[in-house]
């Protein structure tokens, strides 16, 4: 299998398509993408719920010509990688811990695609998934880049939230979650809550429409079961005082999707952290519309500049 392609999308220099074993044996995929001139270091690259590699051709792009390698994954249970169920559109993962492992045995596959320093980014879930890799220490980079991380759901509190870890306990993971969505339909725009960019979200819509295999619905109770247990292990106190490098974490000021205040608390236990509030971007800011990403790449090349000195 090679990348899917379409117009306007075009594969990043040089990218290689890897497949490797995760844990409990699944098989996933990755990408790996060397830098545009001399390296000055590496992105270890990590997207959100329902996204896969091809939606981040455009931000490898940007990355490699800023002069650093990336990493990128298919994280389990979308875009090509594996699926812990045997209904291919849940979004379903049992245990965050699991993608994580999965991220640091990629890392390590590919160390020598991967020139150091290392900076780890990550979007929304992928935020969870790799603060979690940082707090277990299976992952050790240089740097980390939070973009509207899935550090808290608004919608999954109180008693919703008491319900859905009861359910998941007595088997009930891989059901759908309540009043989510069981199959993929194209969406318009009007209806997106993720991005002010048309192009940008046409062309998501349209890599799904060439490869029905990214097609992701809405996510399972066992997930939402997992994503809380990880995300409860963040506002532990302590729980991230070894964190002790240079974190930058940019929030959407018009989000619909995370909970903006689990940033405020989390950051507030980094040791090292800057906290940015990207005005009137939408939860995608690395899909915004390119004057709305440009407070978020200001703030990645201050911080890029301070642990990978331009060569």
């Amino acid at each position: 299998m090679s990348f899917v392609e379409i117009a306007g999308n075009p594969i990043p220099e040089g990218a290689q398509e890897h497949w490797f074993v995760g844990a409990g044996g699944l098989r996933l995929r990755a990408l790996t993408a060397p830098a545009q001139g001399a390296a000055r270091g590496s992105i270890l690259l990590c997207p959100g719920r329902t996204e896969f590699i091809e939606k981040y051709f455009e931000v490898i792009t940007t990355l490699a010509k800023r002069g650093f390698a990336v990493l990128c994954l298919d994280v389990r249970g979308q875009g090509l990688s594996d699926r812990e169920t045997d209904t291919p559109v849940k979004g379903h993962i049992g245990n965050f811990d699991d993608a994580a492992r999965d991220l640091a045995e990629a890392v390590r596959l590919y160390a020598d695609h991967l020139p150091r320093p290392h900076i780890l980014m990550a979007h929304s879930m992928g935020g969870a998934i790799s603060l979690r890799a940082l707090q277990k220490e299976w992952v050790r980079p240089d740097a980390a880049v939070f973009s509207a991380p899935m550090w808290g759901i608004a919608s999954l509190k109180g008693p919703a939230l008491g319900l859905t870890k009861t359910m998941a306990a007595i088997g009930f993971g891989k059901t759908f979650a309540p009043g989510t969505t069981k199959k993929w339909e194209r969406e318009s725009f009007e209806d997106n809550n993720v991005t002010h960019d048309a192009t940008r979200h046409a062309r998501c819509m349209d890599l799904i429409e060439k490869e029905p295999r990214f097609a992701l619905a809405g996510p399972t109770i066992g997930w939402a079961a997992a994503a809380a247990n990880v995300m409860d292990g963040f506002q532990k106190a302590g729980a991230l005082s070894k964190l002790r490098f240079p974190i930058l974490v940019a929030t959407a000021s018009e989000e619909k999707l995370v909970d903006n205040s689990s940033h405020d608390r989390v950051v507030a236990a980094l040791p090292e952290a800057t906290h940015i509030t990207v005005e009137g971007a939408m939860h995608e800011i690395m899909m915004e519309k390119d004057a709305l990403q440009t407070p978020f790449w200001t703030a990645f090349d201050a911080l890029a500049d301070r642990v990978a000195p331009k060569k």
